[in-house]
């Protein structure tokens, strides 16, 4: 698969990256604008990217890695490797710009993308003043835990609800949708490791832990089209 194809699933080294980008930004010549400006990021993004270990989003290593003129595995390998040679690529809006084309995922891309975030919005089905709301969650097997303020509409849901994540890089055209359909119900308050593994950001309120059981799972992606089919 390229990065493209696998886009949110990426997990960088946290311990080679930083140092990878930057050595190799200054293999080119290149400054941190110049590399913001072929990706079409912030300046300031790529300067954290190169001062502290992060995770990146799939599209985002992509576009990094291709504006330092080199590929995800090499900037994810040990330090001291060496580094693939590539074309470099157009800024922003300047050359041609690839076909993209719109997949369905499978169910195992689905629960990967689903594991590696941490906020998705909320959707109740029957709620007499319905809503979507963003909400941080962990996944617990194929179910969705969600941690809210007491006070909160979401700390209500019951039955049937719509759960969604997704992840767009505007500049590149790609990104991925995840939707879960289930039904929602409160956590027992005796389940504390559940409860207490999806604690609400917001602090000093109390806090309500929702269980949302998947009944279904489905995705789609937008991709650049393999050049066999462009």
């Amino acid at each position: 698969m390229t990065s493209d194809e696998t886009a949110g699933t990426v997990r960088p080294s946290e311990e080679s990256l930083p140092g990878r980008v930057a050595v190799r930004r200054r293999e080119l010549g290149l400054s941190v604008d110049e590399v913001a400006h072929r990706t079409g990021l912030p300046g300031s993004w790529v300067a954290h990217v190169e001062d502290s270990p992060m995770e990146l989003p799939g599209p985002a290593l992509a576009r990094l890695a291709s504006a330092l003129e080199t590929t995800v595995d090499d900037l994810l390998a040990p330090r001291g490797a060496a580094f693939t040679q590539r074309t470099p690529p157009p800024p922003p809006g300047q050359g041609p710009d690839p076909a993209r084309e719109l997949v369905k995922m499978t169910d195992e891309e689905c629960h990967a993308h689903l594991r590696l975030h941490l906020v998705g919005r909320v959707a109740a089905l029957d709620a007499p003043d319905p809503f979507v709301l963003p909400v941080n969650y962990v996944m617990l097997g194929r179910d969705v835990l969600l941690g809210t303020a007491a006070d909160s509409p979401i700390s209500a849901l019951a039955g049937p609800v719509l759960f969604e994540v997704d992840e767009i890089l505007e500049e590149a055209h790609i990104g991925w949708s995840v939707l879960v359909r289930g039904t929602a119900e409160r956590i027992d308050p005796q389940v504390r490791s559940a409860e207490d593994a999806v604690r609400p950001w917001p602090k000093g309120r109390e806090d309500v832990g929702i269980r949302i059981r998947s009944r279904r799972v489905t995705g789609r992606r937008v991709r650049p089209t393999p050049p066999e089919r462009a």
